[in-house]
């Protein structure tokens, strides 16, 4: 999951994201901190934000836009410990690097 986040991540739609996150699925979880355009992975025992997935499939489907985050959040398969602002912030953080061909 680690090297999917990283290859996800673009520091151009993180904007001014300063977050804690724990990503958490029925088996598994993964934290990092989107700071300053960047991420980095630790373990944290006090993220600001948790996302709660189905499991690490459903997790990498709704980052990588094969599924749309906001029906899923209405359809109750993301959820999150509160922060709705920053939870679809991380998603678009993570949603692809920015092709520079189309920009």
């Amino acid at each position: 999951m680690r090297s999917f986040l990283e290859n996800q991540f673009s520091s151009e739609k993180s904007g001014e994201l300063d977050a804690r996150v724990r990503m958490q699925w029925a088996d598994g979880q993964i934290c990092f901190q989107i700071q300053n355009g960047a991420i980095s992975f630790a373990k944290d025992d006090d993220p600001e934000l948790i996302i709660y997935f189905k499991d690490s499939d459903d997790a990498m489907s709704l980052i990588s836009g094969q599924r749309d985050p906001v029906s899923a959040f209405m359809h109750g398969n993301l959820r999150a410990n509160g922060h709705l602002i920053w939870v679809f912030q991380t998603m678009a953080a993570l949603s692809g690097k920015i092709d520079a061909t189309t920009t």
